[in-house]
């Protein structure tokens, strides 16, 4: 998978397995694409998540309540 869709699937995927996911901006995608699918996802299945801003527009934590 490539693009947004790889990026927010390896997001998940790190949520679900690890309770916690560190998003950081690429060349191809901005850290609010990514985190916005991630978030939309995370409340279409009702999760508790807190988002930590490590670096701001750069980097940020997601972490499963």
């Amino acid at each position: 998978m490539q693009g947004i869709l790889g990026a927010v699937g390896k997001a998940l995927i790190t949520l679900q397995e690890a309770g916690e996911v560190i998003i950081e901006k690429t060349d191809e995608l901005y850290l609010d694409e990514i985190t916005y699918y991630v978030e939309e996802t995370l409340k279409g299945v009702k999760a508790a998540y807190k988002i930590e801003e490590i670096e701001p527009k750069v980097k940020l934590k997601i972490t499963l309540q």
